[in-house]
């Protein structure tokens, strides 16, 4: 087990590691002096209350290189891929790079990690950050060396003016340096603006190449430190007993017998937990306490949700209205039409949640925890006590998996912590059981999805319809700081993304925003919480546009990827496609197969789909087999194209489709959240089940690089092909389309009439 304590880096640190470069950047303007002030003062880590200061750089005597970002490691190569961009623009070998991420103390705020930003939003900034360090260095070697700029070259750390050589290291050997250098940070794509002009693509060498991931070592060796790793001194275990209904509040409390020892039951408004110096005497009297929550029955039930949703308040927003749509659809001769329905589901970390708070009388705070945003965490909890985010620091590490689930404002077991240690005036650890991740996690939600389309009597598209039900991408509370009594709501649009992506026409699409279910009727801010997951809103948009897509392929008689290609101008789009059928040994004939059949005996289908998802363009073919006496459907194999601009390291894209692929074979087959009028109610693995080995199909990754095109995400755009492509599958070898997802055995048997 790890334990932490308050460390503070200065002057004399870097003097005794034998002096150093710090590069700083300033925004807004006038800031700099300050930020060189705090330098002279040997203060190096001080973010000011803007949050637009920091250190970025540090390039040490020895030649290593520390870069700091607030984008973290999520098991996706993010540490690896910037320290990757760093090395490249720097000049130095991709090993003397060390990424440190997301501490608050020590880390520019860059944005959370989440929406496949890590590389597109903080690997484009560090293209440039690291292009300013590179132009100071080269100053002081000019200097140095008595050479022009324009006459020096750098390779592996060393500059030369050709007859003289000098190491970045011994340009800073026996000094601190300062450099603020002349950036403007504005966050978001292309958000750092500086005067040093980075590499051209052409001349990358560490860039583009398969570089192991540097956070996989001390995961195999157990080295590596995770959130459930951490103690911290005179540190409490709290076990949390959370409301038995949605809406529940506390009604009585009984006592803890002498049998529990050790232990003390903290209430604070309606979040109660049992705190005791051992773990072990935390759950058993969790388990002992007798509370009564008040009842509370104001929910739809899982089975009749889809058309309660229909009926719920809405915030309307027109997404595309292009040409008639509505008079093509009622003059047209050849209609077809068709609802889709995705369900409540889990982000399922295979681990629950976890943090530890620690509120000091003094007023500061300090946070462990494995969320995706560091930052963000910082000013909630700032906001739950009523004090400057300056006031708190988070320090994050790694987590068991969260695909959106830590986003933020969703770290409920920081939270939880958060008024449990100012309660107690000492750091508490929570750690949430598995049925509270499942009960309590703020989970993906529930879409519904009318789909219309017309067509002429040479089945060409006249009309294209598309009217969605789904709440914002981001609408809910940490759970800590509702039961507490302080809620911090945050609102987000309709949750609607993606592009227009076919050339009909006449197109309407329109998206009916929702509320969460209940919501009004609880005295927490929330009802069922949920927050997309893993590529928020267009994973479900997608389910419903392509499989409707192959449905009127079907219709006209075509083949489903002529059919695509035929209403696709996007060179990129036409590409991607075509790359992942050549790889698939596409065999050109509409859906479905001959021979498809209902009977017994397995039969086999493919199926096609395409997105774009954050500028980037995925294409997947994929083959199943179906049993229709079980009902099992088996995903056998992926292919799958992807274009993300240009590489930065094509193993870690791999990883990441490969990853994609699995995670949404589970959710299109297997997972489904329940619930009754009171709360959910599938609180384990066996009741909200996941992919396993048996299952997993076999993943071919094609991947096209375009150098002259910035880096866009790679972590979600795989995830959107697959259910709709899965669902195509089942057509194509029964003739029976299945539109609610998931897939599981029963709902397919029962749709086969087997």
């Amino acid at each position: 087990m790890s334990t932490i304590k308050d460390k503070h880096i200065s002057r004399r640190t870097f003097m005794k590691a034998g002096g150093a470069l710090v590069v700083m950047a300033g925004v807004p303007l006038e800031l700099v002096e300050n930020a060189a002030r705090a330098i002279a003062a040997g203060n190096f880590y001080t973010t000011p209350d803007t949050g637009t200061l920091a250190s970025w750089l540090t390039i040490n005597a020895d030649g290593t290189v520390i870069a700091r970002s607030s984008h973290v490691e999520l098991g996706h190569g993010v540490q690896t891929g910037l320290a990757q961009i760093v090395a490249e623009e720097l000049d130095v070998p991709v090993h003397s790079v060390t990424m440190i991420l997301g501490n608050t103390d020590v880390t520019p705020d860059q944005g959370g990690t989440f929406g496949s930003q890590s590389i597109k939003v903080a690997g484009s900034q560090w293209r440039q950050i690291a292009a300013e360090g590179r132009a100071a260095l080269l100053k002081l070697a000019a200097s140095r060396l008595g050479s022009p700029v324009s006459q020096l070259t750098v390779k592996n750390g060393v500059v030369s003016n050709g007859a003289q050589k000098v190491s970045y290291g011994q340009l800073v050997q026996g000094q601190v340096l300062s450099w603020v250098a002349p950036i403007t940070f504005k966050g978001g794509q292309n958000g750092v603006l500086g005067t040093a002009k980075p590499k051209d693509t052409s001349a990358y060498s560490i860039v583009g190449q398969p570089v192991p991931r540097m956070d996989i070592p001390g995961k195999v060796t157990a080295t590596a430190t995770y959130v459930t790793d951490v103690k911290v001194p005179g540190m409490l275990h709290a076990r949390v007993i959370h409301p038995k209904g949605i809406g529940s509040t506390i009604v009585s409390i009984g006592s803890l017998s002498s049998s529990v020892q050790g232990t003390q039951v903290v209430r604070v408004g309606n979040l109660i937990a049992v705190l005791a110096e051992r773990e072990w005497d935390a759950i058993k009297g969790a388990q002992a306490l007798q509370v009564t929550w008040s009842n509370w029955n104001k929910l739809p039930t899982s089975t009749n949700v889809y058309d309660v949703l229909r009926t719920l308040k809405t915030t309307d927003r027109v997404i595309t209205n292009r040409g008639d749509a509505a008079g093509a659809l009622e003059s047209a001769e050849q209609k077809l039409g068709a609802t889709y329905q995705t369900p409540f589901e889990n982000h399922g970390m295979i681990g629950p949640s976890c943090a530890i708070a620690d509120v000091r009388s003094d007023g500061s705070v300090t946070i462990h925890s494995a969320t995706q945003y560091p930052q963000g965490l910082q000013k909630d909890v700032a906001a739950m006590l009523d004090i400057s985010p300056n006031q708190v620091r988070v320090l994050r590490y790694e987590g068991p998996g969260c695909y959106g689930r830590l986003s933020a404002n969703y770290d409920d077991a920081a939270s939880e912590a958060v008024f449990l240690s100012k309660s107690v005036g000492k750091p508490v650890r929570v750690q949430w059981m598995r049925a509270d991740e499942h009960q309590w996690e703020p989970h993906g939600p529930g879409t519904v999805h009318d789909m219309k389309a017309a067509l002429d009597a040479g089945g060409n598209v006249l009309a294209w319809w598309h009217e969605a039900w789904m709440p914002p991408v981001n609408d809910s509370t940490e759970l800590g700081a509702s039961l507490a009594g302080k809620p911090i709501k945050s609102t987000g649009l309709g949750g609607w993304t993606g592009p227009d992506l076919y050339t009909f026409t006449n197109s309407y699409e329109l998206a009916h925003g929702l509320p969460e279910l209940a919501a009004g009727d609880t005295p927490y801010g929330f009802g069922l919480r949920t927050t997309f997951l893993r590529s928020p809103g267009q994973y479900q948009i997608t389910f419903a546009q392509e499989a409707f897509v192959d449905e009127i392929a079907a219709k006209a008689g075509r083949d489903p990827l002529d059919f695509r290609l035929q209403h696709l101008t996007d060179p990129r789009a036409i590409a991607v496609l075509q790359a992942a059928a050549m790889a698939a040994g596409w065999d050109a004939r509409p859906s479905p197969k001959s021979g498809a059949s209902t009977k017994s005996g397995t039969v086999t289908g493919r199926g096609v789909a395409f997105v774009i998802r954050d500028g980037t363009y995925a294409a997947a073919v994929i083959s199943a087999s179906v049993d229709p006496p079980t009902g099992k459907v088996q995903v056998q194999n992926v292919w799958l194209a992807q274009d993300s601009g240009l590489i930065i390291n094509p193993m870690a894209i791999e990883h990441q489709i490969e990853s994609a692929v699995l995670q949404t074979v589970s959710r299109a087959l297997f997972e489904e959240v329940t619930f009754d009028s009171a709360n959910v109610t599938s609180l384990d693995w066996k009741s909200y089940p996941i992919l396993t080995m048996a299952d997993a199909p076999r993943v071919t990754s094609v991947l096209i690089n375009h150098p002259e095109i910035p880096p866009t995400g790679t972590g979600e755009p795989a995830c959107n092909v697959l259910a709709s492509a899965i669902s195509s599958a089942i057509f194509d070898a029964t003739g029976v389309r299945i539109r609610t997802l998931p897939l599981r055995p029963d709902r397919v048997k029962a749709a086969l009439g087997a």
